[in-house]
């Protein structure tokens, strides 16, 4: 029922439609167990971008059920079984990651700022293990020197749990999904765990006026890692 409604929403450019995605990923929370543990809060400032680390399609779920959002996404997820639609129905914004320099795909972060919702980026590009944070592409946070006014927030998130045991090095691959895994697989055994314990913290917000994508996206970088080390460790 929700998805046809998502659909229209979407196809008459109703506010709405940042906002059905917000209970729908509440709804999978439940669903799949996902315990979230929240330190922070998200920005009221917009528009706003929010900056992290990724590891899991889950990431999207839970931080799709903090707040109305728009994922920056890899073209190639269009195509996803499953997971294509949902990224649609998420209003993402689809980039070539080959390019991530190419002008058009900042035109269309940029186009899609809004006081309505926030943009998440993953500056890594791409998902790993969960156990580190991959270096952030610096050409993604040049919108940041094309527009002063904008606010950033970085987050962290990390998995602690799976069906209340701490999760090690040899549990990380059952929630982290990267490389060459089988999507269908990989949800297969997920959806045998009853609870899945989760972290997340929204660090405090600045607007990185006169500063190099460079140095914000080593300064993000840094802070995500901080934020990531000091949740894994309490």
């Amino acid at each position: 029922m929700i998805v046809p409604i998502q659909f229209l929403l979407i196809l008459v450019k109703s506010n709405l439609r940042f906002f059905l995605p917000l209970i729908f990923h509440k709804f999978l929370l439940k669903i799949l167990g996902i315990r979230l543990s929240i330190k922070g809060k998200p920005s009221e400032r917009k528009p706003l971008i929010l900056i992290g680390n990724h590891c899991s399609y889950l990431d999207i779920i839970i931080l799709g059920s903090v707040l109305p959002v728009c994922f920056v996404a890899k073209s190639e997820i269009k195509g996803w079984f499953l997971f294509g639609t949902l990224a649609s129905l998420q209003n993402s914004i689809f980039i070539d990651r080959r390019n991530f320099k190419a002008l058009d795909s900042l035109k269309k972060i940029s186009k899609n700022l809004s006081s309505n919702f926030a943009i998440i980026i993953f500056p890594e590009g791409t998902t790993n293990n969960g156990k580190r944070v991959l270096k952030f592409r610096a050409s993604l946070f040049k919108i940041f020197e094309d527009d002063p006014t904008l606010g950033l927030q970085n987050f962290s998130l990390c998995y602690t749990h799976i069906n209340s045991m701490p999760i090690d090095n040899r549990m990380r691959p059952n929630i982290a999904w990267y490389g060459e895994m089988s999507l269908i697989t990989h949800l297969k055994r997920l959806l045998n765990y009853s609870s899945i314990g989760a972290k997340l913290q929204f660090h405090p917000t600045i607007v990185p006026h006169g500063v190099t994508r460079k140095i914000i996206s080593e300064e993000s970088r840094e802070q995500v890692i901080k934020g990531l080390n000091s949740l894994s460790n309490n």
